[in-house]
């Protein structure tokens, strides 16, 4: 799979995931690990109680970025103005900075086709956490997309998220707007939600394969009732991993407050995989 399955016998049939934790999958494993059942072939209702409840924030997981004077060396030891919040997001895009908070990880390198642009995108201040370009039938042993064995071909849609400022969140609004083949999905800290292009329920496959011999694969989905119990652990992440590095009432620590409490968190699909991205 795209994703690297859990080692539990009790997931050993899970084949589905939401896209929202694939750059925290630890986090979604303890949200997740006294389900009943796990996703198996499609996603289905994320509210069932054979699913359990996605929106505990008890136990998510909190990896470390190091000590505090690590995260001040990634994250910055007094950022005082938005430009310098973006150049960390930019930097991450670059492998300059090793992990962010809503990142354990490095770039994935599906997501190195698209790194000149998302650095450019971060340094305008949309503030990139997750994304993926659009692929159509690649090969499933491709060395960058591929997955799910030989002898298969592999899609996946254009999908990107980021924080953005209510000025460029109305911007993404207009743009997808514009563009039929796109949705868009966004909501603030505080529960006020946009969406452009939806219907109700709206889940949707971003990466599905065809293999013989098997029925279609869809392993990474966005689910809207999912974004919005992620959003509510992305965004506590500005205050756990780096509003808490700063002294209270100080031009970082404002900085930071400003940000969780006035942006959006943005999803936006293309579902023309064939002409889009």
């Amino acid at each position: 799979f795209p994703w690297r399955p859990s080692a539990m016998e009790s997931r050993s049939k899970e084949d589905v995931r939401p896209i929202n934790w694939a750059n925290r999958p630890k986090s979604y494993v303890m949200r997740t690990d006294d389900w009943d059942e796990f996703p198996n072939g499609r996603w289905g209702d994320s509210s069932s109680p054979a699913f359990g409840e996605l929106s505990d924030m008890s136990h998510f997981y909190n990896f470390s970025l190091g000590s505090e004077d690590d995260r001040r060396a990634m994250l910055g030891h007094s950022p005082a103005s938005p430009t310098d919040v973006y150049e960390v997001f930019a930097r991450y895009v670059e492998n300059k900075v090793p992990h962010i908070p809503w990142c354990e990880t490095p770039l994935q390198p599906e997501s190195y086709l698209i790194q000149t642009q998302l650095a450019a995108l971060n340094r305008a201040g949309f503030l990139t956490i997750n994304s993926q370009p659009p692929v159509n039938g690649a090969p499933s042993a491709h060395s960058t997309f591929g997955w799910g064995g030989a002898g298969g071909y592999v899609y996946q849609k254009a999908y990107c998220e980021c924080f953005v400022s209510p000025e460029n969140a109305n911007k993404l609004v207009a743009m997808v707007t514009d563009h039929p083949s796109m949705n868009l999905y966004a909501v603030n800290n505080f529960g006020r939600e946009l969406r452009v292009g939806v219907e109700e329920g709206g889940i949707t496959a971003l990466t599905w394969g065809v293999f013989p011999n098997r029925e279609i694969l869809q392993p990474t989905i966005f689910d809207p009732k999912a974004f919005l119990v992620w959003a509510e652990e992305a965004f506590s992440l500005w205050t756990s991993m780096w509003l808490n590095l700063y002294d209270f009432d100080t031009p970082s620590f404002d900085q930071i407050e400003t940000i969780r409490d006035t942006f959006f968190l943005v999803a936006i699909i293309d579902n023309d995989y064939i002409r889009g991205g």
